[in-house]
């Protein structure tokens, strides 16, 4: 038996969940949340003043629960794993303590106990119990149990709008006597619920709290779950749910309230499948090949370990929802840079048969594409339109969705909304029972309308990446709001996350300042470290390039940036740069000749790159955003309003040209390599990008980043000129320089 100090049952949803909630605090995302509340009925009630929970002295208890305590069961369910899967979700040993481990539920079926929850009888042969919200396929059998007999059981149907099931006994169980509801006032809550090993029958007050939302009615607010009783002992009524009509609607026997009988429920699950098939569909996107920086390992390294998004993909299979004929939400949450490369969209329908489509916009402030078919859909969602609040408690049928490459998993059950928390711009969004595959939940009302689904939310420009971040939460979003995106779509659109020409892909925002990170000393010298953090934050200007927007505002090197801002964001952009860049070594120039071949693709660069954080979150505000940049220069706090406008050709944007038989790959000069190597702007030359290992070039002596300034006497500003020297397949003689030194190497193609 699972042990609970809960006074409802190891079941009970939401009840008191808000007392519980301040209780424990809000945890991270990560968290499962409430999924430990709901699951054992964390009712708040020890958190209530015991004067609260104390019953006047004239009462007797025992006189009052007696014409109900017959009708009190057990309702157990014994667990299973499932296509080697547990049930999702989690438990708490022992909800009154806050240092009890949280143990999952595939614990729970290791050790052999079932999952408890207290049943009452409302007739011979029918018990009515919280709805645990648990996949079917994980419940191996139902018992009901009382002290004297026990007895299997199967659901016979779901409350509509109670978070309740209705068990069938297959025997009468010996010594009970169904409970009697009449109507009445209530005034105490008789409920039973496990602690201590022993079953308990507790006697509270019924509550005398009520809310009332804005442009509703007024509804009493349950904090128990139990049978409602007159002070005389009278059965009046069931609280299963949260929220009860001031009136007497919900009084009487619970076989009244609407619900969905099992073979109706069965019905409605394969309604939801064709429905799913129809309108959630595969969608293919294609990319072209991804531009691998050339020559940073640590650049190389952050490539390769971004778990968030395969940024290496050139194809991509996910999840798409048809909001209309003519256009499909794509759940993918692509960063510009991926944006960048997308090609080509496919929309495979459910007969297999892929529709183009072409990119509409990404969403800005969420992990999604709009894309539009070239010929109409068959099927379409219908969003649903009400407040979510209505949804609260009801129930849902749920689709947990899951593509995995071509391959697709489908299960179909129910849930119910316990709980709403606030999201950003004060946004409801839905909290179920359990939250642990919320990254694939869709939720439908049984009319089959869509109440929320999976999506994740983009991080803001403001929030800088260092090294590593884990991926994007993604949260179950109401259908209300999607509706309200897509029909502001011009607003809400991301302009700097499009597709662009692998001419502009790696395209960046134009500062023109090059950079040094602050540190705690320099913060202090120069009078910032209030406004830096003591030098967490901040940049120190090194080198100003003329005609740029640093060189507009009148940026001197030792200026200080501190930050930028712009209407898009709340939140300024704090100027931070990468820790690595405090960690950068001078190049092994003098050194060169003595690395292997095979190491030439881990050399750094010799120049530090140009997208440094500041850049890529200007970047990514996209090209023509208003913006202020403030920075300390002359003692004083300045600023400067611009337009965020892209920036010239930088060494991995650059043109570039592989000579395969050579196994050499060159780069046109930029201004932060011109820079470096001191090259004016006039003077020849192209870049050695990459040697192959073995290859002519190698042996001839070519290192990487070395300069290539004449070809056969000719000077060349440009990959171009090199290419049209090696049209007529002649012995080519190259100037190569190595920073001051320069020599001929022979190559013939």
């Amino acid at each position: 038996m699972i042990e609970s100090h809960s006074p409802h049952s190891a079941l009970t949803p939401s009840l008191g969940t808000q007392a519980r909630r301040v209780n424990r605090g809000l945890q991270s995302r990560a968290y499962p949340r409430l999924c430990a509340a709901l699951i054992l009925g964390l009712s708040g009630w020890l958190l209530m003043p015991t004067s609260a929970r104390s019953q006047p002295a004239s009462l007797d208890p025992e006189k009052i629960v007696a014409q109900v305590e017959a009708g009190f069961v057990r309702v157990e369910m014994d667990l299973q794993f499932d296509r080697g899967e547990p049930p999702a979700g989690v438990m708490d040993h022992d909800p009154g303590s806050h240092m009890r481990p949280i143990h999952s539920l595939a614990d729970v079926i290791e050790q052999e106990r079932p999952l408890e929850t207290t049943g009452f009888l409302v007739a011979p042969r029918t018990v009515v119990a919280m709805d645990p919200g648990i996949h079917p396929r994980f419940i191996r059998s139902i018992h009901v149990r009382t002290a004297t007999g026990e007895t299997r059981a199967q659901v016979q149907s779901y409350g509509l709008d109670t978070w309740m099931m209705v068990l069938r006994l297959e025997e009468v169980l010996p010594n009970t006597t169904p409970i009697r509801f009449t109507t009445g006032k209530a005034a105490l809550t008789a409920s039973a619920y496990r602690a201590e090993g022993v079953m308990y029958t507790e006697l509270l007050p019924f509550s005398s709290r009520y809310q009332k939302p804005m442009g509703g009615s007024w509804q009493r607010v349950a904090e128990h779950q139990g049978v409602a009783l007159t002070q005389e002992g009278e059965a009046v009524g069931m609280v299963l749910s949260r929220r009860l009509a001031l009136d007497a609607s919900w009084q009487g026997s619970p076989l009244q309230w609407a619900t969905l009988t099992d073979l109706e429920y069965q019905e409605r699950l394969t309604q939801l499948k064709e429905h799913v098939d129809a309108t959630c569909l595969r969608v293919r996107l294609s990319f072209r090949s991804p531009s691998v920086p050339t020559g940073d390992p640590r650049a190389s390294m952050r490539f390769s370990m971004n778990e968030n998004e395969d940024e290496n993909a050139t194809e991509m299979d996910v999840t798409g929802i048809v909001t209309d004929d003519q256009q499909v939400l794509v759940l993918a949450s692509l960063k510009p840079k991926t944006t960048a490369r997308l090609e080509r969209i496919a929309i495979i329908q459910q007969d297999g048969t892929a529709v183009p489509a072409r990119f509409v916009a990404s969403l800005r402030d969420f992990g999604a594409l709009i894309v539009a078919p070239e010929k109409p859909l068959s099927s379409a969602l219908v969003l649903n339109q009400a407040p979510l609040v209505q949804w609260t408690e009801k129930l849902l049928l749920r689709a947990n969705l899951q593509l995995q490459g071509e391959q697709r998993t489908l299960d179909l059950f129910h849930g119910r909304i316990a709980t709403l928390h606030v999201g950003p711009r004060l946004e409801p969004y839905p909290e179920l029972i359990d939250m642990s595959d919320a990254n694939r939940t869709f939720l439908f009302s049984t009319d089959l309308k869509l109440v929320a689904f999976p999506m994740s939310r983009r991080a803001s420009p403001a929030v800088q990446e260092r090294g590593y971040r884990p991926g994007p939460d993604v949260d179950l979003v109401p259908a209300e709001l999607l509706s309200r995106v897509l029909n502001d779509l011009a607003a809400q659109a991301d302009l700097a996350n499009v597709p662009v020409s692998e001419e502009n892909e790696n395209q960046l925002a134009w500062l023109g300042a090059e950079l040094q990170p602050l540190t705690r000393e320099l913060a202090r010298a120069n009078g910032v470290a209030d406004q830096t953090q003591d030098g967490e934050s901040g940049a120190l200007v090194t080198y100003v390039h003329p005609n740029s927007p640093a060189s507009d505002a009148k940026i001197q090197p030792g200026a200080i940036l501190l930050r930028v801002t712009t209407p898009r964001l709340p939140a300024p952009i704090e100027v931070s740069l990468d820790d690595e860049m405090m960690q950068m070594q001078s190049f092994p120039w003098d050194r060169l000749d003595e690395v292997p071949d095979q190491f030439y693709d881990r050399l750094p660069t010799p120049w530090a790159s140009v997208g440094n954080p500041l850049v890529k979150a200007l970047t990514a505000l996209g090209f023509d955003t208003p913006c202020t940049l403030y920075f300390f220069q002359n003692n004083e706090i300045q600023s400067h309003n611009f337009r965020i406008q892209p920036g010239p050709a930088h060494y991995e944007s650059a043109e570039r040209l592989k000579l395969e038989t050579l196994g050499l790959t060159l780069r046109n000069l930029t201004y932060e390599v011109r820079r470096y190597t001191q090259t004016l702007a006039d003077d020849p030359g192209v870049v050695i990008a990459r040697i192959e290992q073995g290859s002519r070039a190698s042996i001839a002596g070519l290192k990487p980043f070395e300069i290539i300034s004449h070809v056969n006497d000719i000077p060349v500003h440009s990959v171009k000129d090199i290419e049209a020297q090696m049209a007529d397949g002649k012995e080519l003689k190259l100037n190569v320089r190595r920073m001051a030194k320069g020599r001929i190497v022979t190559l013939r193609p």
